[in-house]
């Protein structure tokens, strides 16, 4: 999880979050979590869609395989209900612009599928867009502090709210487009941070927003997490994972 390289990507004051910590999150269980490694080094989180796809961040691309792991709680030591496979190929969005990480979507699809079980087992895509004011949820192996780093044994979960297009586009002036959603929580430091990019933003049971980019210091007020906007890619996501 030391994945310190995502601070060279940063765009002014907004940095990739190519680890996701979780300020204020617990520990948790989540199936549908995948964890990206390049070797034995973990670089994103990411997100089981179907039996051989996982859905991540374009800005998680790194050339050769990619291990992805799942069924797994901590970031180190395997458990009994684990699964590893290799990546065959990944597909980024074709909108993708990495320097502005609009469209900041990638597909990897996996060399064997897994074996769905209660531990291992896709999450459902979104049917609409989030709704403001929704509280919905994010994990990850990252950071819990910040701006200091204390990285997790086991994956850790917090809730968030849905913040408004129009209320975001106000907070990152000419940074926000329609495939971005953004997601804070006013009330405590709730936030994704470096480290986690890639990461599920869970809203009543879908998948709703993919983890992409922010301030370089998280959870400060007023200065949500920015999310790829699952719902505007679900029709080139789906003609991938049916064929």
């Amino acid at each position: 999880m030391k994945v310190l390289v995502v601070m060279l990507l940063v765009l002014v004051t907004a940095a990739s979050r190519n680890v996701l910590w979780v300020l204020d999150g617990s520990p948790c269980d989540l199936p549908w979590q995948a964890a990206l490694f390049k070797g034995d080094k973990f670089i994103c989180g990411g997100t089981l869609v179907a039996r051989n796809w996982v859905l991540t961040a374009a800005h998680c691309h790194v050339p050769g395989y990619i291990n992805v792991r799942l069924g797994g709680r901590g970031n180190k030591d395997p458990g009994v209900s684990e699964q590893r496979r290799l990546s065959a190929k990944v597909i980024s969005y074709p909108r993708y612009d990495p320097a502005t990480k609009d469209g900041d979507l990638m597909l990897v699809k996996l060399l064997q599928p897994v074996h769905i079980n209660e531990r291992v087992k896709p999450l459902p895509l979104a049917s609409h867009c989030p709704v403001p004011g929704k509280t919905c949820q994010i994990s990850g192996w990252g950071s819990t502090t910040s701006p200091e780093v204390t990285f997790p044994e086991d994956l850790h979960c917090a809730k968030v709210t849905i913040v408004s297009e129009e209320q975001c586009r106000r907070i990152y002036p000419g940074s926000i487009t329609p495939n971005m959603v953004c997601a804070g929580e006013p009330r405590n430091r709730a936030d994704s941070c470096q480290g986690d990019s890639g990461g599920p933003l869970v809203c009543n049971g879908v998948l709703q927003g993919v983890v992409s980019w922010g301030m370089a210091v998280c959870g400060r007020k007023g200065q949500p997490g920015v999310y790829s906007n699952v719902c505007q890619a679900v029709p080139w996501i789906r003609r991938y994972i049916r064929g």
